[in-house]
């Protein structure tokens, strides 16, 4: 089982407001979109069980560093996190804490690191003596909270790419501590200021702020120097190349050259956006690059955030090498997405050339020289369907693959598989050291696997007509469709296989209208479910109002109404699906008298119906897989269901007197513990044995949860598969 090359945790006091704000927003820094290309480092929190405490070095949820090739863990401390008297007061702990993780992952020795960070004066105290970053930086003042940030970020960067490069992190004086990054400064003279007042010359003077080890400015090469010699050897020993795009930029042959070579030579470029004006002409090789916008509003702030944006995407591409491992033979690693120019180069000597035919409408066919085969390995995410189709056409004899793809390609998804996919916020990420944000992360991760290896998803939410919220789920989910689903390039309408698959319950499908079904097509089909047979009309039991239905469970009825609307829907999922897969889900606020997650997962063990089981985000997820381990819930009994629903009682006689059969919690946890002595891997029959089911439980590595769903699916015999 590969682990990941690096995970970092950022450990706050759970009760410590500047702590978790700071840690939520390195973050966001540090973990950008599934879809974006952009920086994907696994990232947890601290574990909020309510004592305060830090997380157990020892015991079934400690702190294992050696869970990933390389841990950097940052400690965010501040007067909270030391306080050792007074209410709450665990200083004491987190003090021997910080001392034993030091003792685990010593300076120069060790393929782990811990990085004291002093949030305020008190939080000094945390390191025993150990030098801390101190970012005591003033956030009421202007661009204060930022530079805080880029200060942290930075060193937390810095330090990553240590460990990726020579496998440890060298014990160096903090004022002698510079990045190990080499940037090459590519601008056009004619848009330099005078007295140094322009971003290429900002940037430079921002070493004091964000030191790095080296610079090379490409305008500084002394007459009579070998210049092309001089900028090649510079392009090629950088860590990556800034090239600042001013109005002047794209009509410098020089800078235009600057950023052929640094392709050609497989080098790294970020583009610095920093237009006055405008140029009427793009340069269009400085595409398939990362952008960062200079503002002109602060300069110092401008090129704080260049240089640390810069050490990050050296990072993101150390990091994306890690990820890729080692090449198969015959594959071209490529640290980019691939381009036109990545084949105009790879094909320079193409050796010896073959011939096809394509066709061009009815009458006419060219040849299309098409070299010799080969295959292109390139970091995630993959390439959508409209740009692969365009280097296919030029390379038609190529293949283009990344990790995610490589592994997704192990199973091939029979044509129609439909895997049922149960995920919602849970009440408690928190205590697993994790949030919403990231459970959102892993949501769109999990279904962009599913979908690059052409499966069929269903799900028995509501769609959202409202695609302008950013925060849609259907909105997230359709993108991923349109950008990456195989199946839907050869869908065919209502009639053909559609990526998704909508289940609403009863009375959920009521409140659709013109939004919602104008998005059943080729990405999306409509699977009716039944309607429970109730003794009153759909308006008696939730009275429309002026702004339409309101489908909440407000007294016992309606509560009851809900469990006969939703239990028949998970029935007809679970029939209709090969596999579901299960993360997350609220153990309280819910409609029905038993969480959804429960319910769902109960019918795939009963049914023998395999199921995946992802219980890092806590939740309904957590408790089953708790159950089926051996770790006892007590959600799973009749008097915690009463003290979650205040009409548990009175819903629950409405099925002794109008139909319908109750399955508590109480009755399902009895079944579970059953299951629970046949192993994971009988119980759960899902292909996976039982150590890979208990890494899935725990994992929150989206890449390694869905490699393991991929993997027990590609095990399961037909006769196991439904749908």
């Amino acid at each position: 089982m590969k682990r990941p090359p690096l995970h970092l945790y950022l450990f706050a006091h759970p009760d410590s407001a500047i702590g978790n704000r700071v840690a939520s927003a390195l973050m966001a820094r540090f973990v950008e979109p599934p879809a974006s290309g952009g920086l994907r480092i696994p990232v947890s929190f601290t574990p909020d069980r309510g004592d305060f405490l830090p997380p157990p070095l020892q015991g079934r949820e400690a702190l294992d560093l050696d869970a990933a090739e390389h841990s950097l863990v940052v400690l965010l401390a501040d007067g909270r996190m030391v306080r050792t008297q007074g209410p709450d007061a665990t200083g004491e702990a987190w003090i021997q804490f910080a001392d034993k993780l030091f003792g685990l992952a010593p300076l120069g020795s060790s393929a782990h690191h811990v990085l004291p960070v002093a949030l305020d004066q008190s939080g000094l105290t945390l390191a025993g003596g150990r030098h801390a970053i101190p970012a005591l930086i003033d956030a009421e003042a202007p661009e204060g909270e930022d530079r805080r940030l880029s200060e942290i970020s930075f060193h937390i960067a810095a330090r990553a790419i240590q460990l990726l490069e020579v496998g440890t992190v060298a014990e160096t004086a903090a004022d002698q501590f510079k990045a190990p990054v080499r940037l090459f400064i590519s601008h056009a003279k004619a848009d330099l200021g005078k007295d140094g007042d322009d971003p290429a010359h900002r940037t430079l003077q921002a070493r004091t702020d964000i030191p790095v080890e080296d610079w090379v400015d490409a305008g500084k090469i002394a007459p009579g120097q070998a210049f092309e010699k001089a900028i090649h050897a510079g392009l090629r020993d950088c860590s990556i190349v800034l090239a600042f795009y001013t109005d002047h930029y794209g009509s410098r042959p020089w800078c235009r050259r600057e950023v052929l070579d640094a392709k050609r030579l497989g080098g790294h470029i970020l583009v610095v956006d920093a237009l006055r004006d405008a140029e009427p002409r793009l340069f269009p090789y400085l595409g398939n690059v990362p952008v960062v916008r200079w503002q002109y509003r602060d300069p110092g702030a401008d090129a704080r955030r260049v240089v640390d944006r810069a050490v990050r995407e050296a990072l993101r591409f150390k990091h994306n090498r890690a990820l890729m491992g080692k090449e198969a033979a015959g594959e071209v690693p490529l640290p980019t997405a691939p381009e036109a120019l990545t084949l105009t180069y790879e094909y320079e000597n193409p050796g010896k050339k073959k011939s096809r035919k394509v066709k061009r409408g009815k009458k006419k066919t060219r040849k299309i020289q098409t070299g010799e085969k080969k295959t292109f390995l390139y970091p995630d995410p993959p390439l959508g369907r409209e740009e692969l189709d365009v280097l296919r056409k030029l390379r038609p004899n190529a293949r283009f693959i990344t990790p995610l793809t490589r592994v997704a390609e192990r199973y091939r998804a029979n044509r129609g598989d439909v895997v049922g996919v149960s995920i919602s916020v849970s009440n408690d990420p928190e205590r697993y050291g994790l949030s919403a944000a990231h459970q959102d992360t892993l949501s769109d991760e999990v279904h962009l696997y599913l979908l690059a290896a052409g499966l069929r998803i269903a799900y028995g939410g509501a769609l959202q007509g409202n695609l302008g919220v950013a925060t849609n789920f259907t909105l997230r989910l359709f993108e991923l469709v349109r950008g990456y689903s195989p199946l839907l390039k050869s869908a065919l309408g209502p009639d053909g296989l559609a990526p998704i698959l909508n289940f609403p319950p009863w009375p959920v499908v009521l409140g659709y209208g013109d939004a919602e079904w104008s998005l059943f097509g080729k990405e999306a089909h409509y699977v009716a479910t039944p309607r429970p047979e109730l003794p009153w009309a759909d308006d008696e039991i939730f009275p429309p109002r002026n702004n339409g239905w309101r489908f909440e469970a407000r007294d016992p009825r309606q509560r009851y109404a809900w469990a006969r609307g939703l239990t028949p829907m998970r029935e007809q999922m679970t029939t209709e699906t090969r596999a579901r897969v299960v993360i997350g889900g609220r153990l309280t606020t819910f409609q029905g008298l038993v969480p959804g997650v429960v319910e769902e997962a109960w019918m795939s063990l009963r049914s023998k119906h395999p199921l995946f089981l992802v219980g890092a985000f806590g939740g309904a997820a957590r408790a089953v897989s708790d159950l089926l381990t051996g770790v006892d819930r007590p959600e799973f009994s009749d008097s915690s269901a009463r003290g979650v629903l205040r009409d548990y009682d009175a819903a629950a006689a409405y099925f002794a007197e109008h139909g319908g059969e109750l399955v508590s919690m109480a009755r399902m946890g009895d079944e579970l513990r059953d299951w629970s002595r046949l192993g994971l891997a009988a119980a759960l029959n899902n292909g996976l044995t039982d150590t890979e089911n208990q890494e899935l439980i725990l994992s929150a590595d989206a890449p390694r949860i869905a490699e393991l769903i991929l993997t027990g699916l590609s095990r399961l015999r037909p006769s196991q598969a439904r749908g």
